[in-house]
């Protein structure tokens, strides 16, 4: 028999049964959030908009030169650079109707507080996770169309890692005083340039497919899905060694091998472990299981069909990495909306600045090793909102569980609101986190690299 609601929304009235059944929510299926246990959480006094520079100092110049007898040493001098955070608030509310709720057979009230804290929980897990890719992929794209010999302008894939340059150590938006060096792909390479200006085909999709101004006019043709390199690109270890993910094929599996030449590139930049004394590797589900085929690691456990990784499908400890299954790795279904990023079959994601299918329809895989301090949380300590005035409602923090998994919610701000409207019946819940997540910089030492305490590994899905 159907139940005839009126003036019931349609998704609530799904939930008031009229027959006497299970009078309880069942859980949806759930991703693993592990991007935000990669934050330093540092408390911040700001205001909502605000922006903050924060200072990082380079390292004295090594000098080996003996001092000159009767002399004093000549006075040095160390450089520093800045790294920006803007305060930013992220929230979701719902209301709760609760006469409809007090015939659902179901607490309603609490579970639209579940749904609430595992939104907020999986929003700022999103949230580190794109910051850190953003951050991890910049200055490696491709030509979205060829240009020509005495051109001045270039369109590529992803303005991703050309927009801001470093002036005096401070970022500014790229212009012809604070120029990013750039170079190309290819069997003959125009010249190396500059790049003075980048412009979004879409201002809404500013890491997507744009215009780069040039310097100086190429010196040679250049083709249609051409490399192209800022000279602070973030190092990027690619199966295959190829130039773009265009050289990425279907038999480009992630190994053992990747991993342990990332951590070479980690280490080589001085990159410290986490407290733990590891890096953490997260692997997406594809990685995984493309382990399993690798020669190397299965010469490593022949003979041990009991042990750990194959009972379980847990890695572990491997490669000084802690390695973790991370089934929210960037892929084009969770990525946000694609644009299409040249001919063929290409598409880039603005959420992480870098194309998630190549030009032969080929779906790139990521992971990510991160090293210590390579992403902070600035939160905003939202209890200071709470005037004299007092509160209507609740205020208080979430404690969320979802098929026995515990979802952090640490610093998110839960508010429910008592009912104001007329009939008193209608409460609202909401969920609020205020700050930002800010990669910081390592420019003034190791490789050329502006960001170099992660690293990403890229590998056919």
């Amino acid at each position: 028999m159907a139940v005839s609601l009126q003036s019931v929304n349609p998704q609530l009235a799904t939930i008031i049964q009229d027959n006497t059944l299970e009078r309880i929510f069942k859980d949806s299926l759930f991703p693993r959030l592990l991007y935000r246990m990669e934050v330093q959480a540092d408390k911040w006094a700001a205001n909502i908009g605000e922006r903050m520079s924060f200072t990082k100092a380079g390292r004295l110049t090594v000098n080996t030169t003996p001092l000159t007898p009767g002399s004093d040493p000549t006075p040095s001098a160390y450089q520093f650079e800045q790294w920006v955070a803007e305060a930013a608030q992220y929230g979701n509310t719902l209301d709760t109707h609760m006469p409809t709720s007090a015939v659902a057979l179901a607490p309603k009230v609490v579970k639209d507080a579940q749904q609430l804290g595992l939104n907020a929980g999986e929003t700022l897990n999103i949230l580190v996770r794109d910051r850190l890719f953003r951050a991890y992929l910049g200055g490696n794209t491709v030509t979205f169309a060829a240009a020509s010999l005495g051109d001045t302008q270039i369109q590529v894939a992803s303005l991703n890692g050309f927009t801001e340059s470093l002036l005096n150590g401070v970022p500014v938006a790229v212009n012809s005083g604070a120029p990013i060096n750039v170079t190309f792909g290819g069997v003959s390479p125009p010249a190396a340039n500059t790049v003075i200006a980048a412009t979004p085909n879409d201002p809404n999709v500013p890491f997507g497919p744009g215009v780069l101004t040039l310097g100086a006019a190429l010196s040679a043709n250049l083709g249609a899905r051409v490399a192209v390199w800022a000279g602070t690109r973030s190092n990027i270890i690619r199966v295959g060694n190829g130039e773009s993910v265009d050289a990425i094929t279907g038999t480009n599996i992630m190994t053992l091998q990747t991993i342990i030449n990332a951590v070479a590139a980690l280490r080589s930049n001085n990159v410290p472990p986490h407290p733990s004394g590891y890096y953490h590797c997260h692997l997406n589900t594809s990685a995984m299981s493309q382990l399993y085929q690798d020669a190397a690691w299965q010469t490593l456990h022949t003979a041990l069909p009991d042990s750990v990784p194959y009972k379980d499908l847990v890695i572990g400890t491997m490669a000084k990495c802690y390695h973790y299954e991370n089934t929210e790795s960037p892929n084009s279904s969770n990525s946000g909306t694609l644009t299409s990023s040249g001919a063929g079959s290409s598409f880039v994601s603005s959420n992480i600045g870098g194309e998630l299918i190549n030009n032969t329809g080929i779906e790139i895989a990521r992971c990510i090793i991160t090293g210590a301090g390579s992403i902070y949380e600035k939160y905003i300590d939202e209890s200071a909102y709470m005037s004299e005035a007092g509160t209507t409602g609740k205020i208080g923090k979430f404690s969320v569980t979802n098929n026995g998994v515990q979802i952090m919610t640490e610093r998110i701000r839960y508010i429910m609101r008592a009912p104001l409207d007329r009939l008193q019946q209608t409460v609202a819940q909401t969920w609020s986190w205020s700050g930002d997540f800010p990669v910081p910089s390592d420019v003034l030492t190791g490789s050329s690299a502006r960001y170099k305490r992660a690293i990403i590994l890229e590998h056919a899905a």
